[in-house]
C-alpha cells in the first residue's frame, strides 16, 4: 500500500483517491502498485470505481526511477523498473470488470493524462488541461501513448505528443479524450450524480456493458452482433 493512495470502499463504489497534492500528485511507484492491487482484488459486489485525487492537480506525472537505477542501467532493467509498472497500471483500469471513472481537475500531464484518460468515462472540470511533454526532454512516451492508442484517433494522439501543447478541456472533449466537461465548482456534484445513476443499475449490466465496449469495436460486424446477443442473454437470464 502507499500513503500517498486513499482507497475504500463505499457502498458499490471503489473510491480510489491520489493524495500527493504537494508534488501535483506524481505518480511514485508504491502507488500505482496499490492501485493495481485494489482492482485486481475487486469483488462481485463492487459496481464502480472512481478515481480522484485530492489537490488542485489532478497527476502532473509520475517520479522516474531511473536515478535510481546506477549510471548504466541496461535496457532490460529500465523494461522492468521503468515501462512495466505504468503499463500495468493502465491495464489494470482497462482490465477491472466494471466502469472506471475518473474526476479530473487541473493538470493531468504525462502518466497523469494517460491514468485519467484511460478510464471508461472522464468528468472533468473546465479549467482542466492535458498535455503530453515527455518529448521536451527527448523522451519517446510510448508508455502514454499505448495507454490512449485505443482511446483517441490517431492523429490527435500525434499531435499531443509532436506539438506537446496542452489541450483545455473543451479541446480534450472535441479529441475524445474526456467525456464530460463542466464548470469547476460543479465538478464533485457532476461525478456523483453521473455515479448515481448507473449504480440504479445491477452490477451484471454495468459489466455486460464494459465488457461489451472494450470488445466489440475490434470484431467483425456479425461477431458484434452475435456478442451483444450473447452478453444480453447472460444479464437477462441472472435476472430471472
Amino acid at each position: 500500500m502507499s500513503e500517498h493512495v486513499h482507497i475504500r470502499r463505499d457502498g458499490a463504489v471503489l473510491d480510489i483517491l491520489l493524495d500527493r497534492a504537494d508534488k501535483g500528485n506524481a505518480l511514485t511507484a508504491p502507488m500505482g502498485a496499490a492501485i493495481v492491487a485494489a482492482l485486481r482484488g475487486i469483488d462481485d459486489d463492487v459496481k464502480l470505481v472512481r478515481l480522484g485525487a485530492a489537490g488542485p492537480d489532478f497527476c502532473t506525472g509520475r517520479d522516474s526511477p531511473i536515478p535510481t537505477l546506477g549510471a548504466r542501467p541496461s535496457a532490460e532493467t529500465v523494461r522492468q523498473k521503468v515501462a512495466l509498472p505504468p503499463l500495468e497500471l493502465y491495464d489494470a483500469i482497462k482490465a477491472v470488470p466494471v466502469p472506471v471513472i475518473a474526476v479530473v481537475r487541473g493538470r493531468a500531464v504525462g502518466a497523469g493524462c494517460a491514468l485519467a484518460c484511460v478510464a471508461d468515462l472522464v468528468v472533468c472540470a473546465d479549467d482542466a488541461v492535458f498535455q503530453i511533454s515527455e518529448m521536451e526532454r527527448d523522451i519517446p512516451p510510448t508508455l502514454v501513448m499505448a495507454a490512449l492508442v485505443d482511446r483517441v484517433p490517431v492523429k490527435t494522439l500525434a499531435h499531443m505528443v509532436y506539438g506537446r501543447a496542452p489541450l483545455d478541456a473543451a479541446d480534450a472533449r472535441t479529441a475524445g479524450l474526456v467525456s464530460h466537461v463542466v464548470p469547476a465548482a460543479r465538478l464533485d456534484a457532476a461525478a456523483a450524480a453521473l455515479a448515481d445513476t448507473m449504480l440504479g443499475n445491477s452490477a451484471v449490466t454495468l459489466r455486460a456493458v464494459k465488457q461489451f465496449l472494450a470488445v466489440a469495436p475490434g470484431m467483425p460486424p456479425a461477431s458484434a452482433s452475435a456478442f451483444a446477443g450473447h452478453l444480453a442473454a447472460t444479464a437477462l437470464s441472472i435476472r430471472f
